[in-house]
């Protein structure tokens, strides 16, 4: 990259010429973290960014999930046994970030084909957590966190099956925001589960994930921005959320309610009948079924080339009837239903994930990575099955971070924003 290209546009050049410059000194910096940098293309995309008027991410650095393709490069998806080609355009969703003025930095790596929540990859290596050594960053867009966190991308896209935007933020101490699943287009993305993939992002803040999140939906929603008007309940659910939850995670999480409730928002706490039904719902099967039929023909022909961990849930559809699999659907259906009846314009309140993130070392155990994953994905996925929205908003206690997470209902997106900001302030103070 030029040093003096785009006069016009210093600021951003000057934070991408640091950036490669910590790279050439320090190519460990990246290490695990991006499975390939942009760089051949940044002139080109610097020179485009200059000649933007305006733009809702301009002078913002991009991170994207190897999920997503970006034309000229190949999407690999954090596998071994793809043989992707070269993508000849970009997801639709990368392109609008091109239009909104968003310099493209790299792709980041991942969970293979998005299956975990951990952030574990033995192919291209796991990025550490930077705030607790040794430990998972959170997945599945593991290096995507990492990338904001070292303060290498302002934004990171990912996708959020079960929990991949979030899952990493709240272990990470940064922001994760999922969408309702058809507010962004998913044109050009990896699959992993057709009825719970969402097309999601990671930043420090709210506004920034609202920026991003703009400019990738490319239009405002009216119905949205009619909803903001409304006061909302923020609902804990006294029979869901908590299971399992680590003390310190249990306090910092009570600290962070008596602040939410402190400042005037009206926090309740009551049972859920709706989410007792809920946690009875084989969710495993939308993804192991979907998956499995996505890549039939590769991954049954490349099985050893597959994460164990992947794999065995892949297989896992090899357990589930037709029969099972469309009654799921079915009753997903019904409980989206009676879930928006029951929260309408309010939140749920709940913590992110009721765990720390655990050390690296003890997910080599087959046993503790199931138990560990089942246990990060839980909160999360309720979102994706209810196709609602949600954030985490980090919450540091004692120096360490964990999520506060809010669930909104169906395209009520704009309207999480705009609390979460409200929210967002309070926690900080």
């Amino acid at each position: 990259m030029k040093k003096d290209i785009n006069s016009n546009n210093e600021e951003l050049v000057d934070k991408v010429f640091k950036i490669l410059t910590k790279f050439k000194n320090n190519p460990k910096k990246i290490e695990n973290i991006f499975t390939e940098l942009f760089e051949k293309d940044f002139d080109v995309q610097l020179n485009e960014i200059s000649q933007l008027e305006n733009g809702l991410l301009k002078g913002l650095i991009i991170s994207v999930k190897d999920l997503f393709d970006v034309k000229g490069y190949i999407t690999r998806g954090g596998t071994k046994f793809l043989k992707p080609d070269i993508s000849i355009s970009d997801a639709k969703c990368i392109s609008n970030i091109r239009k909104a003025g968003g310099l493209l930095l790299g792709h980041t790596n991942m969970t293979e084909l998005a299956y975990s929540g951990l952030g574990i990859n033995p192919h291209y290596g796991t990025p550490d957590n930077p705030l607790y050594p040794g430990a998972v960053p959170g997945g599945s867009t593991s290096g995507g966190a990492v990338s904001v966190v070292l303060d290498l991308s302002d934004i990171a896209i990912g996708t959020d099956t079960g929990g991949s935007t979030r899952i990493p933020a709240a272990f990470t101490g940064i922001t994760g925001f999922k969408p309702t699943q058809d507010s962004i287009s998913r044109d050009g993305v990896l699959s992993l589960s057709s009825s719970l993939d969402s097309v999601g992002l990671m930043a420090r803040n709210v506004e920034l994930c609202k920026l991003g999140f703009h400019a990738m939906r490319g239009k405002i929603n009216e119905k949205q921005e009619k909803s903001q008007n409304k006061n909302p309940k923020l609902i804990i659910p006294s029979n869901f959320g908590f299971e399992n939850i680590d003390t310190e995670i249990k306090v910092a999480f009570d600290f962070a309610k008596k602040k939410i409730s402190e400042s005037g928002f009206e926090v309740i706490e009551m049972n859920v009948p709706v989410l007792d039904l809920y946690k009875k719902v084989p969710i495993w099967q939308f993804a192991s079924v979907e998956c499995a039929t996505e890549y039939f023909y590769l991954y049954d022909q490349k099985k050893h080339l597959i994460d164990p961990n992947v794999l065995r849930r892949i297989e896992r559809a090899n357990e589930v009837m037709a029969v099972e699999y469309n009654l799921l659907q079915k009753i997903r259906v019904d409980l989206i239903e009676e879930f928006n009846k029951f929260l309408k314009n309010n939140f749920l309140l709940m913590p992110t994930v009721t765990i720390k993130p655990p050390l690296q070392e003890k997910c080599k155990n087959n046993e503790f990575y199931d138990e560990a994953n089942l246990i990060s994905l839980r909160n999360t996925t309720l979102a994706n099955y209810m196709n609602g929205c949600s954030i985490s908003i980090p919450y540091f206690e004692n120096k360490k971070p964990i999520g506060i997470m809010l669930n909104a209902t169906t395209n009520e997106d704009d309207y999480l924003l705009k609390i979460s900001s409200e929210i967002e302030k309070v926690l900080e103070k």
